[in-house]
């Protein structure tokens, strides 16, 4: 295990560079998806304690989840990012640290402004950036709409709570992003239901297909069975995206 543990001034200071850059590029090597929002002041002090004292107080990675989820970073991402901070260490990672820093996030989660395009719970687009998206595909005309079509994999309410929990949102957004990279897509997720634009391919129907099974693997069952319909993407979808009835012709299919 490499050791940050230094006793003079010049050599702390050092370590503490040293170890902040080997963070920085683990993040972004692990997925931290806008560079220039990662480096933000509880960074320093996160990496101070962890250089010097060879450990991160709780109070300590608390503070960054705070800081991570005020700046819309998703718990998702914001854990990845940590978990990079103890592989550029050559450590493993400190569970106690990470459940502070998810503590943290999940305390301002609540109430803090989205200023970012990305949900915070499942790191999909915000609802707002997925009607964006919609506008900006029709702004290209009859053709381009019939390029693209919406997916709704709808998903069944949890039992004992309004909403799912956010450590299984997460899930569900990392695994809606693992099937669906390099397609072109855009998913959101809304009221028990990922939405989807994406352009119309056997190919993406396949992938889309396997998304609705990865996502009813996930926690234990707890999203299965899931329903996937498809709808062609109108003008009528165009200013109602958020509510997919209005975007259905009278043709729909759906799978099972």
């Amino acid at each position: 295990m490499t050791s940050f543990r230094t006793n003079s001034f010049a050599e702390c200071t050092f370590s503490r560079h040293l170890l902040l850059r080997r963070w920085q590029t683990t993040s972004y090597e692990t997925g931290w998806r806008f560079r220039a929002d990662w480096f933000l002041p509880e960074v320093r002090t996160v990496v101070t304690s962890l250089a010097t004292r060879a450990m991160i107080p709780g109070a300590t990675a608390k503070s960054l989840g705070a800081a991570r989820a005020r700046n819309g970073v998703s718990i998702s991402e914001t854990m990845t990012d940590l978990r990079a901070l103890f592989a550029a260490a050559g450590q493993t990672p400190d569970v106690d640290a990470l459940q502070s820093l998810a503590e943290g996030w999940a305390e301002v989660a609540e109430t803090a402004p989205p200023i970012s395009c990305t949900d915070v719970y499942t790191g999909l687009a915000t609802q707002a950036h997925f009607q964006r998206r919609i506008h900006e595909v029709s702004m290209f005309g009859s053709e381009c709409l019939g390029r693209h079509a919406l997916a709704v994999i709808s998903v069944p309410q949890p039992r004992d709570s309004r909403s799912h929990c956010w450590t299984l949102l997460a899930r569900m957004g990392e695994t809606v992003q693992g099937q669906l990279g390099g397609t072109g897509a855009t998913a959101m997720y809304q009221n028990s239901a990922i939405h989807v634009l994406f352009p119309l391919s056997e190919s993406n129907l396949s992938r889309l297909v396997k998304c609705k099974a990865a996502m009813e693997a996930l926690g234990d069952g707890a999203l299965s069975p899931a329903h996937m319909k498809f709808y062609p993407l109108s003008a009528a979808a165009a200013s109602l995206p958020a509510t997919p009835a209005a975007a259905a012709q009278d043709s729909s299919c759906e799978t099972k």
